[in-house]
């Protein structure tokens, strides 16, 4: 069965039959809504091991894109595609361009790296693949020297570019409707005979035996390694500060236990203020309080590199057992492990704050069955090693609880200190109780407090 993503700026289909991806771009915006659908398509290549990527570009948005995204093609999406073992790209294009030389953007960024081919239409690029599944190209074509690929397609020695590109297009339109055996043997035949003639097979073999002739280190030539550091220097320089500061936390949990309450916000979200810490301490009498917010986004469609590390601060933060969690709307179902009945906290807040400020107030239902299909939704939809497809869910508690109590008043959120860094979805804050609480009257009385201040 087809796997299907549809969205007003993109389509991306699975082709179960050609084990191939096809992206379709409808509208070209700019950074995350132009590298979210292209990463989807990377991710369906690696979980399926696809050889081959379609992209059709209906909204003429590679000859508007920007430069900064063309360079994230070629730092990102490029590697990615090669470890994941793509071969060839097929362009669809109009029929005055279908067949000619891959050169310009987008094409030369990929040329290098894969077979590219420019064609008429997404069909008759699952029909080439098919028709290579199904058919070797002859030994003979194979073998074939360049001078003598241009006498197969008829062509005079002195060929150019131009001429073999009209000639390949020219003999492609007469045999791309003849589903005979025949027919398709003589599509792969001109495909591999077109890429000799143009040169492509060999400039690739010659950088193959290059490559195979200079010293390596660890399996890369010191220019691969020069460029592989080039693009991915920045990871390392984030993980090596991410390892000190999960190093130093850990050195403060263990050798400095004695805090006596904790926050801990966990979301895409980001807090340069000290406004709660000061609240703690100034508001709340507390001497040694845990204020803390953990960048993390689940799933992760937003490109984010340092998510392994942010995955360990929050497994470390929890260890303090803080009084309150405060999650965004998004990211709150995928730790239902770690939250209590608030319900009793709801009704606290009822009774204490003014009907206008309770009115901001909405409470989150959830239960044991919910969490689990959003678990089980996140492992089959990303691709996690041994995700189980027909988990029965009637064994998990269909019972809803009261896990959290959400505000989405923008300007009591900012007051905290708190913003959102989803681009497509509104402010939120969840309150939340952490089930091993230092002290559950102690996690009511922040709550309280922190609302009644700021709304």
């Amino acid at each position: 069965m087809d796997e299907v993503f549809d969205s007003e700026a993109f389509t991306l289909r699975y082709d179960e039959e050609t084990n191939s991806c096809v992206f379709t771009m409808k509208t070209y915006g700019e950074r995350d809504q132009f590298r979210t659908p292209v990463m989807h398509a990377v991710e369906i290549i690696r979980k399926h091991k696809s050889k081959h990527l379609i992209i059709e570009d209906t909204c003429d948005g590679f000859n508007n894109i920007k430069d900064e995204d063309l360079k994230w093609i070629k730092k990102i999406v490029i590697p990615k595609l090669l470890d994941a073992s793509c071969e060839h790209l097929y362009f669809v294009v109009g029929e005055e361009q279908a067949g000619t030389k891959c050169e310009g953007v987008p094409y030369d960024i990929f040329v290098d790296k894969f077979k590219v081919d420019k064609v008429v239409s997404e069909q008759f690029a699952l029909m080439m693949i098919k028709n290579n599944h199904e058919v070797q190209t002859s030994s003979r074509i194979n073998t074939m020297t360049r001078a003598e690929a241009l006498e197969y397609m008829g062509l005079p020695a002195n060929a150019n570019d131009f001429m073999i590109d009209e000639k390949f297009w020219k003999l492609s339109k007469q045999i791309r409707g003849d589903n005979t055996p025949e027919g398709k043997q003589k599509v792969v035949d001109l495909s591999t005979a077109y890429d000799i003639a143009t040169g492509r097979r060999d400039e690739r073999v010659m950088k193959a035996e290059q490559r195979e002739q200079e010293k390596k280190f660890f399996g890369k030539t010191g220019d691969e390694w020069r460029t592989y550091f080039s693009y991915t220097w920045y990871k390392y320089l984030i993980a090596i500060i991410l390892i000190v500061l999960a190093c130093n936390l850990i050195n403060t949990i263990i050798s400095k236990p004695g805090y006596d309450s904790g926050i801990i916000a966990i979301g895409h979200m980001s807090n340069d203020s000290g406004n709660i810490e000061k609240f703690m301490t100034t508001r709340l009498g507390f001497e040694n309080p845990l204020v803390s917010v953990v960048d993390i986004v689940v799933p992760n469609d937003q490109g984010q590199t340092q998510q392994a590390y942010a995955d360990q601060t929050v497994s470390t933060l929890i260890m303090s057992c803080p009084n309150v969690l405060i999650f965004d709307e998004v990211t709150m179902p995928y730790y239902y492990g770690y939250l209590d009945d608030v319900s009793s906290l709801y009704n606290f807040l009822r009774n204490n704050l003014s009907p206008e400020q309770f009115a901001k107030l909405r409470p989150i239902y959830m239960s044991e069955r919910d969490a689990q299909q959003v678990l089980y939704d996140y492992e089959i939809n990303y691709g996690a090693e041994g995700a189980v497809s027909d988990e029965d869910m009637s064994i998990y508690d269909d019972n809803p609880i009261m896990v959290g109590i959400m505000l989405t008043d923008e300007d009591a959120i900012s007051s905290m200190g708190y913003e959102n860094l989803w681009p497509e979805y509104g402010d939120s804050l969840v309150f939340c109780v952490y089930t091993q609480s230092m002290d559950y009257n102690d996690s009511e009385l922040i709550v309280y407090e922190l609302l009644d201040t700021y709304l």
